[in-house]
């Protein structure tokens, strides 16, 4: 399938770009010009055109996708989460991820790291709403069942191919960490290490290790001082000082509003990251991070999202700010294009419907039930 986006500012890998044409083949971008690309004069879908930003798809690494429906609780410690865990089947952890996933399209996502108590069931649902999801296998976590080494390597097996790798770890425990360190360097995945887990005690750290958190992690120092790559949540963080220069990457994780522009507009008021450096967080950096080949480039991966700013909230766009008018500016996602497929057009999800989001309302409210009992027992 052949599709020609017109942006009036396209946000191009090297710097943005103002009235370009972007041409999509197949899986892949295939052109990027100021005049309309001959070889699509018929193509098959033609979007976008003044007032239109095209920007990669975000990225978010660890996110937590079954817990959604019930973030709010979770943030304000109304819930135990583990308890909450305890009384959802697989299918309320697909249905649940199933919303989650809805969410992400909505605002831009396009590519999740699934860090859930199941993350096969909650990747498929992320795959089943036309996003792409990578699934981390959790080891020493307090969710973590049975042989986690067993978990990791049939994940692998079904998820993982020679050309794409979807299968990472997550570490929460220092005593699993030289066992993790040593699958991630055999199998050559990354691995996202939770704050609780100090890696000033381990000599030989992967290059792949992503440490989850700001300032606030004891290994910070280290962090800094041997390039350590960072994934951090703007919501959970106050910090004295600027990470630009740590180029890390924005994890949701099961931030109250769910939302990777609220992330990057938290992170620039804070002074964490310049605007420019913010939009990095959520695009570059973390497809780097992860291995993975998305840019607005010819040659990458045809994960894209256009914005219109025809209209307040949003209007006017600011072609001489462009990295504020995407950070700062209202959602009116037009279009999410994943690997060369349209998954949202005119706002409206191709992929989710009624039924979807019916069951999952009856899901919570039967979840809820069970929690309350549990609790009243």
């Amino acid at each position: 399938m052949r599709i020609l986006l017109k942006a009036a500012l396209a946000m191009a890998d090297d710097a943005p770009v103002k009235n370009v044409y972007i041409g999509i083949n197949g899986e892949r971008i295939d052109v990027i010009s100021r005049e309309q690309p001959e070889d699509y004069e018929n193509a098959e879908l033609s979007i976008g055109g003044n007032n239109r930003i095209v920007s990669p798809g975000f990225v978010s690494l660890q996110t937590f996708l079954s817990l959604y429906p019930f973030r709010y609780r979770i943030f304000s410690g109304k819930v135990n989460v583990n308890d909450l865990i305890s009384v959802m089947n697989d299918k309320d952890f697909y249905y649940f991820s199933l919303l989650a996933s809805y969410h992400l399209l909505k605002t831009g996502v396009t590519t999740v790291v699934v860090a859930d108590p199941e993350p096969e069931h909650s990747a498929r649902a992320v795959n089943a709403v036309g996003l792409n999801p990578l699934l981390a296998v959790s080891a020493g976590c307090s969710w973590a069942k049975g042989d986690w080494k067993k978990e990791f390597k049939t994940l692998y097996s079904r998820w993982s191919t020679s050309e794409e790798n979807k299968v990472l770890l997550r570490l929460c425990d220092e005593e699993e960490a030289e066992e993790v360190f040593g699958i991630s360097r055999e199998y050559k995945v990354p691995v996202l290490v939770e704050r609780s887990v100090n890696l000033s005690r381990f000599k030989d750290i992967p290059k792949n290790v992503i440490a989850l958190g700001g300032a606030s992690r004891k290994d910070f120092e280290l962090v800094k001082k041997t390039g350590i790559q960072l994934s951090f949540t703007p919501t959970y963080e106050v910090c004295k000082f600027t990470l630009g220069a740590l180029k890390p990457s924005i994890s949701l994780d099961i931030s109250p509003k769910y939302d990777i522009r609220s992330e990057l507009s938290y992170a620039t008021s804070r002074l964490l990251l310049t605007p420019e450096e913010a939009f990095k967080s959520a695009t570059k950096w973390g497809y780097s991070q992860l291995g993975i080949n998305v840019a607005l480039k010819v040659g990458s991966v045809g994960d894209i999202v256009v914005f219109e700013l025809t209209e307040p909230p949003s209007y006017p766009l600011d072609l001489d700010s462009p990295y504020e008018s995407l950070v700062y500016s209202s959602y009116t996602i037009e279009t999410s294009i994943v690997k060369g497929e349209v998954v949202l057009d005119g706002g409206v999800a191709l992929n989710v419907g009624t039924k979807d989001i019916e069951e999952a309302q009856e899901r919570i409210e039967e979840v809820d039930e069970k929690y309350r009992n549990m609790e009243k027992n």
